[in-house]
């Protein structure tokens, strides 16, 4: 095999690893960001079951408060919206932690990039193959 084949190979093989690797980056970005997207839906669930857990822990304080000063059905109507903002607060918020734990590694990009590996590897080989049964 001339040097100059040689040198078209070795080329032509990195050539098409960093069209490759721009692929890969290019699937990576695409992954990540539809896993952003589930991860901010997940938070903004949190921040709701938050907000909706220090609503309750307010009327809850009203509800104490209404205990103290006197005894009268006032008191039973702020108990059932303290445990009603409560019970839906950390509903919310176990559904958004819930949703994030669901979040996967961009297994797309993972799996390529091994059948890549595997690609440059058997390449790799061929035309080292080639130069030494050639030379």
């Amino acid at each position: 095999m001339s040097e100059r084949a040689f040198g078209s190979l070795v080329g032509e093989f990195f050539d098409q690893a960093k069209r490759l690797i721009r692929a890969e980056i290019s699937l990576a970005k695409t992954e990540l960001s539809q896993e952003a997207t589930k991860f901010k839906a997940g938070g903004v669930m949190v921040g709701v079951g938050g907000a909706l857990l220090l609503i309750g822990g307010i009327a809850f304080m009203l509800f104490a408060c209404a205990l103290l000063a006197m005894v009268l059905p006032f008191w039973a109507a702020t108990l059932i919206v303290t445990v009603a903002f409560l019970a839906i607060g950390a509903g919310v918020a176990f559904a958004g932690i819930k949703s994030m734990k669901q979040l996967h590694a961009p297994t797309k990009t993972i799996q390529t990039l091994k059948e890549d590996g595997q690609w440059a590897s058997r390449t790799f080989q061929s035309v080292k193959s080639q130069m030494h049964g050639h030379a």
